[in-house]
């Protein structure tokens, strides 16, 4: 912790709030006067409440640096005003995680100076570095800076002012930005093609064997009328028939459920007809179409090598430009003409029609980009296979296609989806700024604050931990400054699958802490909370790439083909190929969590269960191999038997159904168990891994190495990120920026159990406009079983009218609220957390806590007031676009940096003047 500064003493004879200054600014005893937005009244002091009395959750919002720069003013209010230090946890969100694991990390830094009495190494380094100037040996240390964690005027403060333009404060930073974006463009297109290319030549061999497709002259001929090649789409049609008509004669005996599982089989056996159809009956016929085409499709088709090669030279190439903008400007012409003018004067002739265009091109517009990838990924299979049947089987056709085959299979060993996203620049930019210690900063020498950043930069979540010190302070005041709130980082597991989430609401809260990662789940769909330790998924990712840093830059993950409630399904495909990819695949909470309780059992329960599997699942070898060919098949539901027969007894069908279940039951386990076992195989040899040193030490690391590579997420993750289908049961889930689930982290700190809640909202809704919020609203009732009564109109109106208000200005930047929750919802497990599997396992003593049947809610939103500083309204004045400037806009200078800080420190105060949130300010 950091360590609050104690209340300041009162001038005699004065018992005004903040210090003694008087109303109207009049300050006492020669104090300066504070700015207008800290203005007080003349009502009576709230007095802070002490530790422990009740919780205080402090929730700092998404919205990038503008977010971090307003949540840092709020948070140096509450520093000096005795709260913060006072909180149980800081909620961080996006934006709001950049400074609320910033300021953890000083803090932190300070609690172990502290701790152990002794001038830090910087301070020592600087001594040293003014040898000559004056004699070492008789030289005091100079006496430590005793202020909170980036309290005003701190160098951590100052350092982060002159790092607000940290996404890219140089063009060599943008020029290695851009350098990683391509690089992740062209291994995405690289894992995608491969397989493509390998099918697709594949099927031109088979096409020129079966005599389907012949070339004369550079021209094909497609015959797909011979009955044995209908044959196979036949079969498959008429599958497809009798699984549907089993389905409809069966639907009103079988339950929903059933019904449910017979409709999928429907769906999967239609599209593999599908396929199998277009793959011998549509492909030949287009490819022979492409061959025989003439004008700008045709010079497009040649110039790529239909028929032959083709001749290459800047004569050919400028060609095959200018007929591919042809084919653009007419395929944009034939669109215009689908604008039909909507009818006029009230007649209703055309009027269906219009509206149904209007309606198909609204919907359509979206996906052209993603159409046109589509497009070019569709004429490639086809120049591929017409080549293939053209040349045939043949040496030359072979060692391409096994180079194919080669890069498919080396996906596993040497392509991590992960490192090739943008997940990696982000973090790095983000620690550049925000990985700070005031050692760091106050280093004497550069190799000295070079060697303290990079120390900071590594700096895991877990180290943040409580009890991570030796025993704290003996005296409550000291203890309670020495440790200080928890960071929480709030971010969204994407989960759009099987209806384990509601539609539109595309993922739920993962919650990082220093002790757990917490998976929330939906109660109303049978899913539990689901728990693993910190430190595990610190072992099982590797040190260096899980990092505090890493964990913020994921809850700030904006923009992914996956973005919880912000997905759009048109633009997934785009955003995966392009490499636009910020989010992350991390495995499962539960599958951390089984692992470890894999480790946790005795050796000889350990022995036990190998011996009682098959004798090649006792290696690890095998067991990998197994790993990557029955993954997708692990998280089956366990299915009922077949209907009870007409002839057959209510008792053996009973019989039956048991053992069927059994058995479903057993492979189900058996299936969790390697599982379990592979994985805890994995965390073992990384944790022994870091409690060792030399060549034993590198040996476990490069057993893990080799392991992690198979097991780690490749292209069909890609294909997950593109299509969209994540499962909650998943083995892998991908994470993202926690604002595409709650973007002001209220709704974790309810389930956490708050009874006290400041909100700094920074999200960049308009000051008139309240969505964030409300959707907070929305899902504390439906996912915390919390009803909010806050009406935070009340900043725009009065008395529920709306004066006219300039842009971005509000008639007061707070709002005060209660919650109630009911008591059906009041006591949660504490200690326990059931798995996906219905187990539970104890994290510490199991106990039950009633959460707080009600509580307050203060929130501070940006937005700027009569009554604000005359800096901020003067910023406001000649920018009309602040206080909600786009989030895009994350390179600010130092005006804009102290426009939005000092608006997050008087709105904390405008709270505390009227919105009785209890702090105790000393005069600024």
């Amino acid at each position: 912790m950091d360590g609050s500064t104690a209340a300041p003493e009162r001038t005699p004879g004065t018992d005004l709030p903040f210090g003694g200054i008087a109303p109207g600014g009049v300050a006492r005893n020669g104090d300066a006067q504070p700015s207008p937005g800290a203005q007080p009244t003349a009502a009576q002091e709230p007095t802070p409440p002490p530790r422990g009395e009740d919780d205080w959750a402090v929730c700092c919002s998404g919205g990038g640096i503008r977010s971090a720069t307003y949540c840092l003013g709020g948070l140096q209010t509450l520093e000096e005003g005795e709260l913060l230090g006072r909180a149980k946890w800081i909620v961080g969100v996006s934006g709001g995680s950049y400074i609320a694991a910033s300021r953890a990390l000083v803090a932190r830094g300070l609690a172990e100076s502290a701790h152990t009495g002794q001038a830090s190494d910087s301070i020592q380094a600087y001594d040293e570095d003014q040898a000559g100037v004056e004699d070492q040996a008789g030289a005091k240390d100079p006496p430590r800076d005793e202020r909170p964690a980036y309290a005003r005027g701190t160098p951590e403060e100052q350092n982060l002012r002159n790092n607000t333009r940290y996404i890219a404060p140089d063009a060599k930073t943008m020029l290695v930005a851009v350098l990683s974006l391509l690089l992740g463009a062209v291994v995405t297109c690289l894992l995608a093609l491969a397989p493509l290319y390998a099918f697709s030549h594949a099927w031109g061999w088979l096409l020129h064997e079966q005599g389907v497709l012949t070339w004369s002259h550079g021209q094909a001929s497609a015959s797909v009328t011979a009955m044995t090649w209908w044959l196979a789409p036949a079969i498959a049609a008429g599958i497809t028939l009798i699984l549907f008509l089993y389905w409809w004669g069966t639907l009103v005996s079988g339950g929903p459920g059933r019904g449910q599982q017979r409709a999928r089989a429907v769906g999967w056996a239609a599209a593999v007809t599908a396929g199998i159809a277009l793959l011998m009956l549509a492909v030949p016929p287009a490819i022979a179409w492409l061959s025989h085409s003439s004008g700008a499709l045709g010079t497009v088709v040649r110039f790529f090598g239909f028929g032959g090669s083709a001749p290459r030279s800047l004569a050919a190439l400028t060609g095959v430009v200018a007929a591919i903008a042809t084919i653009a400007g007419s395929l944009q012409k034939h669109l215009a003409s689908l604008r039909l003018a909507a009818p006029t004067g009230g007649s209703a002739s055309g009027g269906p029609i219009a509206t149904l265009v209007t309606w198909v091109r609204a919907r359509l517009m979206p996906w052209l980009a993603s159409l046109v990838i589509i497009a070019v990924g569709v004429f490639a299979a086809l120049l591929w296979m017409g080549n293939g049947a053209r040349a045939g089987f043949s040496g030359d056709q072979l060692v391409p296609v096994l180079v194919a085959v080669g890069v498919m299979l080396g996906t596993r060993a040497f392509a991590d989806i992960n490192r090739t996203s943008l997940h990696d620049f982000y973090r790095w930019r983000l620690a550049d700024a925000y990985a700070v210690t005031r050692d760091a900063v106050e280093a004497g020498t550069e190799a000295a604050r070079e060697e303290l950043f990079a120390a900071a930069a590594r700096t895991r979540l877990s180290e943040l931990r409580e009890d991570r010190h030796a025993e704290p302070p003996d005296d409550q005041e000291s203890r309670d400054n020495w440790r200080g709130p928890k960071l929480v980082i709030a971010t969204t597991a994407n989960i759009n699958a099987n209806r384990e989430v509601p539609p539109g609401r595309g993922g739920f809260c993962l919650a990082f802490d220093p002790d757990n990662v917490t998976l929330r789940a939906d109660p109303r769909c049978g899913e539990p909370n689901v728990v693993a330790e910190t430190t595990d998924y610190e072992y099982l990712l590797g040190h260096t790439r899980f990092t505090l840093f890493d964990v913020v830059a994921i809850s700030g993950a904006a923009f992914s083909p996956l973005m919880g409630a912000a997905t759009r399904s048109a633009y997934r495909i785009v955003l995966t190929l392009t490499n636009l990819r910020l989010g992350v695949w991390m495995p499962h909470p539960d599958v951390v969590r089984r692992a470890r309780a894999y480790l946790d059992k005795s050796a000889a329960d350990r022995a036990k269960d190998i011996q009682q599997d098959r004798w090649w699942a006792r290696w690890t070898f095998p067991l990998l191999v197994w790993y990557v060919s029955q993954h997708p098949f692990w998280h089956r539901d366990l299915r009922h038997p077949s209907p009870k027969k007409r002839d057959e007894s209510e008792e053996h069908w009973q019989a039956r159904a048991r053992a069927w279940q059994r058995h479903q039951k057993e492979w189900a386990e058996r299936q969790n168990g390697r599982e379990d076992r592979l994985w805890a195989h994995v965390l073992g040899l990384r944790e022994r891994s870091t409690k060792c040193s030399g060549w034993r030490c590198t040996l476990l690391r490069l057993q893990a190495a080799v392991c992690w590579r198979v097991m780690q997420p490749t292209l069909g993750m890609l294909w997950a990120e593109a299509a969209g289908h994540t499962s909650y049961r998943a083995t892998w889930i991908n994470v993202t920026d926690g604002g595409h689930y709650d973007n002001l982290g209220l709704v974790e700190a309810l389930h956490r159990g708050a009874k006290n809640i400041v909100v700094f909202d920074a999200s960049g809704d308009r000051p008139d406009t309240w969505y964030t919020f409300g959707g907070a609203m929305a899902l504390a009732r439906t996912d915390a079983g919390v009803e909010i009564s806050l009406d935070p109109t009340t900043m725009a109106r009065n008395n529920g009218k709306a004066p006219k208000l300039r842009p971005g200005q509000v008639l007061r930047p707070w709002a005060h609220g209660t919650f109630t929750r009911p008591d059906a919802a009041v006591t949660q497990s504490d200690g326990a957390q059931a798995g996906l599997g219905g187990a539970s396992r104890a994290n510490g003593q199991a106990a039950d806590h009633r959460l707080p049947a009600a509580g307050d809610i203060w929130i501070c939103k940006l937005g700027w007031w009569d009554q604000a500083p005359w800096d901020v309204r003067a910023y406001a004045a000649g920018h009309s676009t602040y206080p909600c400037d786009s989030t895009m806009q994350q390179l600010y200078d130092g005006a804009e940096f102290e426009a939005y800080h000092e608006l997050g420190a008087a709105a904390a105060i405008a709270a505390v003047k009227a919105g009785k949130l209890p702090l105790l300010l000393p005069p600024r």
